[in-house]
């Protein structure tokens, strides 16, 4: 949805790792068969068949949809037309912010996807769309919400097939669905209200379409997302943890010790704002897998702190963070087995030389190189901000050295050259944005939003409220499961569902019951809305 602590859309997110993790649980994979480095490529084959894979199309797009004479990019995208019956609608998948070659030869293949089976029970004809990316630094400019979100009807109106030759496939004559989740989610819904004559109906998942600088409250969400999980006493722990490192990180005498003590020889060499992002690893399978899932999960790393073989301690013992104290906790977290190991994934690194093949590396403070990561960080840093800064008070999960300035200083390193000429704003034109697109007060019609219950990203969704984003959320929203008529809006009432006991894009997780029961949902207003659309398209009609 981050080499620095913003992760879900933003750096960490966008991580090979992260989008690998993200597609595994979407396919009900077993996480841990993407340990020790092995791929989501390698992973498929042992889950199940896959027929032959997706042909990777192009079509030419401009570059400023303004000024056509700037020229034209090649951007991907992948068709499964096997289910089409004639009449029967175009469903887009909206790949967001990442790279979706992977994406759509699951998606478009895989009996595990859920975007497969709505294909074929709705017969329709499935695209994987890519985001623009691979962008040249001269061309940053361009790597907009706006000229990006601009790409979906250009390529809509220019759509075909050979299959159906005889056939009008562009919104003019066939209903256009689009479908995202996070990033993607955001698109579909933009898509759907700036474009009505172009997208018929849209599923937006976990889609926080209103941008904010500070984001803090995305590990108020995690920190509930624990309790609900029964392991508030953990929460204690880590808070405490934290309190005693920032102690130790704030006297120049003990500041290379504790970096040293979680990640060895090296560590020292990291400012305190790029060890404690390291130190944000701990969360960042939560949105994806919520408190249990991979090696490495919060349920596994509680355990291991509540059981260790001194104390006895166990869970009901009541809080062992009060009881042995924030330096115990911290000692048992950098002596924690999965720890080193985790973080050397995220940050692609060699603390420690775990390696040996390797030689030893644990600089933390790193910059991506990768497109889709340097693409996403361009457009949080300029335009949607997402910083997620520490959570202070009493349920605190994060270093207080986990700042906005360091999430601010995180763009500026990344884009030295935009700052020296200006290109990069001072800080993400969040304002400017909402503005433009809506944020909370978008309202599109056909359109069905969802989130999970724990979702950090839901704190910004449309489906937010006060008891989740305080003195944030705006007032006066209601969230209904009644599907409304096609065209209908209700500028007081969002047509929408929240998954119990669930995080982050988990309806589009197959396993997941929950998950199931939002699918069907769309489905049956997607039923719905469909025999209103005509060559004319359905007339919006406003319920205030």
């Amino acid at each position: 949805m981050l080499s620095g602590p913003v992760m879900g859309l933003g750096m960490l997110g966008g991580s090979k790792h992260m989008r690998d993790l993200k597609l595994a649980a979407e396919l009900s994979l077993y996480p841990g068969s993407l340990s020790n480095g092995k791929s989501i490529h390698s992973a498929l084959p042992q889950a199940f068949t896959q027929k032959d894979s997706v042909t990777t199309e192009y079509i030419e797009i401009p570059i400023d949809h303004n000024n056509k004479s700037v020229g034209t990019y090649r951007n991907r995208f992948w068709v499964n037309d096997d289910y089409y019956e004639p009449g029967r609608p175009v469903i887009m998948y909206d790949a967001g912010e990442i790279e979706a070659n992977t994406i759509a030869q699951s998606h478009l293949r895989s009996d595990a996807s859920f975007f497969k089976q709505i294909l074929a029970e709705l017969h329709a004809i499935g695209i994987i769309w890519e985001h623009r990316r691979d962008t040249p630094p001269e061309h940053f400019k361009y790597l907009t919400t706006k000229q990006a979100l601009e790409d979906i009807p250009y390529f809509a109106r220019n759509f075909s097939r050979p299959n159906f030759s005889n056939i009008d496939l562009t919104p003019s004559s066939t209903p256009w669905v689009i479908i995202g989740g996070s990033y993607g989610g955001i698109r579909a819904a933009f898509a759907r209200n700036k474009y009505p004559d172009v997208i018929f109906a849209a599923y937006s998942s976990s889609s926080p379409v209103q941008a904010q600088v500070n984001m803090s409250i995305y590990y108020d969400q995690v920190y509930r997302g624990m309790v609900g999980h029964g392991l508030e006493n953990c929460t204690k722990a880590i808070h405490a943890a934290l309190n005693y490192i920032d102690q130790q990180l704030s006297k120049n005498s003990t500041a290379a010790s504790i970096k040293q003590l979680f990640f060895g020889p090296g560590a020292e060499k990291n400012s305190n704002e790029g060890f404690t992002a390291a130190l944000v690893s701990l969360f960042n399978y939560f949105q994806s897998y919520g408190v249990d899932g991979p090696e490495g999960s919060l349920r596994e790393f509680c355990n291991y702190l509540k059981a260790d073989p001194v104390s006895m301690l166990s869970a009901s013992s009541g809080s062992f963070a009060q009881i042995l104290g924030g330096k115990y906790v911290a000692e048992r977290w950098a002596a924690w087995p999965m720890f080193t190991p985790m973080v050397n994934g995220f940050f692609e690194t060699n603390c420690r030389g775990l390696n040996a093949s390797k030689e030893s590396s644990c600089e933390l403070d790193l910059l991506y190189t990768d497109p889709d990561s340097i693409s996403w960080t361009w457009q949080y840093c300029t335009e949607w901000g997402f910083y997620q800064s520490n959570n202070a008070g009493p349920h605190s999960l994060l270093s207080r050295y986990q700042t906005l300035e360091y999430q601010q200083q995180v763009c500026k390193n990344h884009f030295p050259k935009a700052v020296a000429n200006g290109m990069l704003p001072p800080r993400p034109e969040t304002e400017t944005l909402n503005k433009e697109y809506g944020g909370w007060n978008i309202r599109p019609s056909n359109t069905y939003f969802s989130g999970g219950e724990y979702d950090p990203w839901r704190t910004l969704s449309i489906l937010t409220s006060e008891d989740i984003a305080p003195e944030v959320a705006p007032n006066g929203i209601t969230f209904s499961t009644e599907i409304p008529k096609c065209g209908e809006t209700n500028k007081g009432k969002v047509f929408g569902y929240i998954l119990k006991d669930s995080e982050h894009c988990y309806d589009f997780q197959v396993a997941s019951a929950e998950g199931k029961v939002s699918r069907d949902l769309f489905k049956q207003a997607l039923t719905k809305w469909l025999p209103c659309f005509n060559s004319s398209k359905a007339k919006e009609t406003r319920a205030e």
